[in-house]
């Protein structure tokens, strides 16, 4: 395949794709030649994903995305899950929440590609699937974060599990370079493809599932899959910083902490002072965002138009911005969710049409609950680990739905796109995008090295990440603010990886975070 990029410039005649994985990022470039629109490619993106990134996301996880047609209309695509209905904590222990078979949400993945697809695309699900089908069935070299995973992950699986039949070579990890094939994933997809969506929520593969989790103990019953409701179309949040239009996506995803943050950081910091003050400003301002959610934890069902004005409001920073000022609400805090464990994928597509697609997928940890499909191929997800046990809008409980820190984000300049982005990393999803759009915006970097530049990252229960290559003086400076000071490597896997485009003179610009093995695609 050719014309794939990593930060060059792509021409919007044909459009561009950037996904966490070069097999993905030109899985969706090929049906943008194939004839189709920024949806198709996408979707195609996303189905690759869960093929060639199964660590992250997959059919066992839950996708959203924010979606900009060519005539300007603006929506969001919530394919968020949902608990299974029969659900107490009496029924799932603390341990068993946080991974294993009972720790699934219903797998959403699945339901929300074939919505947005049908309803905004313009090829058929067989096309856009094709592109994952071929890649499960020859196979793809493992990269070296790929084996990492692996090993990370090696301990929570059992030999002869279908786990370890499905993503060890003969018991052991994948070494680097190796060829690692899916067949029992292609099949499942190419039965996907024949029979359509529905056979995954009604069919025979639904009744699959059911019985794998009634035999190993699970949740999920085949009518919480048939009556898994189709994703909900929301309209985004808005706010506006330093003159520019920002879009997310609401609760129960993070844009609000991405836009509440972005108009604390607007308020300040000025951009007359050094990388220091800016350094610190974004911090800070991050910090702020997330305590606010504690604070104030928010639900779909409560998000009234005035209300999601106020969320990411001049006066609700503002407000934030006084209480800093007199020192309230500056001691570490419980983190009620636990926000910094999960990981996640992020992928990018616009066409010569003018349609743009930020969409993010994930099944919550690294392999997900570390359980997966024996027949089917598939990881579960362990959204419900991100449910609390006490009471509060995200609490452990039947039909619930799990909190996420998704934030596909787009940015407007003169009601034209002007970015599109998103993240992985939960928690670190809000962070490293405020930093990447400021970044662009505040001081005029190119997109690859405003994915490049070390980051930093708040906890509200105390304490600061950072990768140790942005130097020991704002080290010390972010130390002897924020606390504890716990320090990575360059580019490191724990802050997320934004995939990214940049609108500019006419061209759009696509990178990958180089934290992943991302590229852009044309």
């Amino acid at each position: 395949m050719t014309g794939h990029i990593r930060s060059s410039a792509a021409t919007t005649d044909h459009g561009c794709v950037v996904a966490a994985t070069p097999h993905a990022a030109k899985a969706g470039a090929e049906i943008l030649r194939a004839g189709g629109n920024a949806v198709d490619a996408a979707c195609a993106a996303a189905w690759a994903l869960g093929v060639s990134e199964p660590a992250e996301s997959g059919l066992g996880g839950q996708t959203t995305l924010l979606l900009r047609l060519a005539d300007g209309t603006c929506r969001v695509i919530d394919g968020h899950s949902r608990a299974p209905a029969s659900l107490t904590r009496k029924l799932v222990g603390r341990r068993a929440q946080k991974r294993g078979i009972k720790s699934v949400s219903i797998p959403s993945t699945a339901a929300t590609l074939d919505y947005v697809q049908r309803k905004h695309g313009k090829l058929k699900l067989a096309d856009v699937i094709s592109p994952a089908i071929t890649l499960a069935q020859e196979g793809y070299e493992i990269s070296t974060l790929q084996r990492r995973l692996l090993k990370w992950t090696l301990p929570f699986i059992d030999a002869g599990s279908p786990e370890a039949n499905l993503f060890l070579k003969n018991g052991v990890v994948y070494e680097r370079g190796n060829i690692f094939r899916q067949p029992i994933l292609g099949r499942t997809l190419e039965r996907l493809a024949a029979q359509g969506v529905q056979d995954f929520y009604e069919g025979k593969m639904a009744a699959e599932i059911a019985r794998d989790m009634k035999d190993r103990g699970g949740l999920i019953t085949a009518r919480d899959l048939s009556e898994l409701a189709l994703p909900v179309e929301r309209e985004p949040l808005k706010t506006t910083y330093r003159g520019y239009e920002i879009l997310s996506l609401p609760p129960p995803g993070g844009g609000v902490q991405v836009l509440l943050a972005l108009q604390i950081l607007q308020k300040l910091w000025n951009p007359s002072t050094g990388d220091v003050a800016w350094r610190t400003a974004m911090v800070q301002a991050t910090l702020c965002a997330f305590r606010e959610r504690e604070r104030w934890p928010d639900h779909p069902a409560d998000m009234t138009p005035s209300i999601a004005r106020w969320m990411a409001s001049p006066e609700r920073a503002e407000s934030v911005l006084q209480a800093l000022r007199e020192g309230r609400n500056q001691t570490p805090i419980t983190d009620s969710l636990g926000g910094e464990d999960g990981n996640t994928t992020h992928l990018c597509a616009t066409d010569g049409e003018g349609n743009v697609v930020a969409l993010t997928q994930s099944i919550q940890s690294v392999f997900g609950a570390k359980v997966a499909h024996p027949t089917l191929g598939f990881v579960y997800n362990n959204y419900l680990s991100t449910c609390t046990r006490s009471p509060h809008p995200y609490q452990l409980r039947g039909g619930g739905m799990p909190q996420s820190n998704a934030a596909p984000t787009i940015v407007l300049s003169n009601g034209r796109p002007f970015m599109a982005l998103g993240s992985a990393g939960s928690r670190r999803i809000v962070s490293s995008l405020v930093q990447v759009i400021s970044a662009v915006i505040d001081h005029g970097m190119p997109l690859a090295d405003a994915l490049s530049i070390p980051r930093a990252h708040p906890l509200v229960s105390g304490g600061i990440w950072a990768e140790k290559s942005m130097g020991d003086p704002l080290l010390e400076r972010l130390q002897s603010q924020f606390g504890t000071l716990r320090r990575f490597g360059p580019l490191n896997y724990k802050f997320g990886a934004v995939q990214a485009l940049v609108w500019s003179q006419n061209r759009v610009i696509g990178a990958g975070d180089p934290r992943r093995d991302g590229i852009a695609a044309r």
